[in-house]
């Protein structure tokens, strides 16, 4: 007998659809990257390796982004833009607006060196995830008070584009689309990056800034993170046997191993970065990241997951933004204080910021999106697409 029209169009229950749930492993977790982060900001350059956390950042938030997508598409039958665009933006504007904001004021009373660029230049660039200009060396390295947003520009021009992707591929009912479309952006942006870096004829920092800080040759990460996303809503990381958990444990293992070394000994300058170390980080994250997901009741699971790790991974999109204006303002070169006297100021200035925003705005505003910003339920959902 061959399945009628509503057959194919009404609700499977023999596989359950994958959902991310509570896991506060993957929000303790950035926590303790954002340590070495905030550590290297205040020149402890023994972490010549802290841009590795970033990386882990790029594969996780793809993760993230692509599992909510496309469970809201086997939830509802759709992706609405209007609404994921909105749930982004209520997420990260505020915290933008109000580093900008305080920028301003403290542009305002204290007379700041090339203010037009490291201050207004940065601001615009951040507010609208515009900025290339540290890729082609137009604003100098780490003088601006927001150059960290690089990374949130790359992200926030990523999701610009994978979200409406996804949505075209989910619409026609082809999953396969979608992995398709992850792998090619795998290949091609490494591929970029390693055609730059080679026919390079020689190893500059010219060559080093357009290959760490450009949205073409970072995405592989993101895109990464969005396979992954894909595999877990596929239902393919569920009910995994004990063996092959097991294996998963021992390689997230070796995989923490590989990126507390490459923290201390691989350098953001060095020329193997972008041919060998971004694609083993990647990599060692994917695998970590499965191992959360896989393993939610194991040792490292429940470490990375306690209360107190998950409230400061809460906050960590704030920390990363207020810190490093906070650090350019208060530093040797500004002030003539000790370097002890200098970090205890830059803290006491920076968790007080971090706290109220959090609990004044960003948790009650995302309380606010989950209710008027969720996906709105299908009157009748389809079969998972395979």
């Amino acid at each position: 007998m061959q399945p009628t029209d509503a057959d194919r169009s009404a609700p499977t229950t023999a596989s359950k659809p994958f959902s991310l749930g509570n896991r506060p492993a993957l929000t303790g977790v950035r926590a303790l990257l954002m340590v070495p982060v905030v550590a290297y900001h205040a020149s402890a350059t023994a972490l010549v390796g802290a841009w590795m956390p970033l990386e882990f950042f790029f594969v996780l938030s793809g993760f993230l982004i692509t599992t909510m997508l496309a469970s809201e598409h086997q939830k509802t039958g759709q992706i609405s833009l209007g609404k994921f665009y909105s749930r982004r933006s209520v997420r990260l504007l505020p915290p933008l607006v109000m580093t900008i904001v305080l920028l301003a004021i403290y542009a305002s009373f204290v007379s700041v060196q090339s203010a037009s660029q490291r201050v207004w230049g940065d601001s615009v660039s951040a507010l609208f995830y515009s900025d290339y200009r540290q890729a082609f060396e137009h604003d100098p390295f780490y003088s601006g008070f927001l150059t960290q947003c690089w990374s949130l520009a790359v992200e926030e021009q990523f999701y610009l584009i994978w979200a409406a992707l996804l949505l075209v591929a989910l619409k026609f009912g082809k999953r396969q689309i979608a992995y398709a479309l992850t792998f090619a952006g795998i290949i091609l942006s490494a591929a970029n990056r390693t055609l730059i870096v080679l026919t390079a004829p020689h190893w500059t920092l010219s060559v080093g800034d357009r290959v760490y800080y450009s949205f073409d040759t970072r995405a592989d990460a993101l895109f990464l993170g969005c396979l992954l996303g894909l595999i877990a809503t596929g239902g393919n990381l569920d009910d995994w046997k004990p063996r092959t958990r097991q294996v998963v444990s021992a390689a997230a293992v070796v995989s923490t191993a590989i990126m507390v070394w490459v923290l201390f000994s691989v350098s953001v300058g060095a020329r193997s970065l972008p041919l060998v170390w971004i694609p083993v980080t990647e990599i060692a994250s994917a695998i970590i990241i499965v191992y959360f997901i896989v393993q939610p009741k194991g040792l490292g699971t429940k470490v990375i997951g306690i209360s107190a790790l998950v409230l400061v991974g809460n906050m960590t999109y704030t920390i990363y933004l207020v810190h490093f204006p906070v650090f350019v303002a208060i530093s040797p070169s500004t002030v003539g204080w000790p370097l002890w006297a200098i970090e205890l100021v830059r803290f006491a200035i920076v968790i007080p910021i971090v706290v109220a925003s959090w609990y004044l705005v960003e948790k009650p505003l995302m309380q606010w999106r989950r209710k008027a910003l969720a996906p709105a339920p299908a009157a009748t959902l389809p079969p998972p697409a395979p």
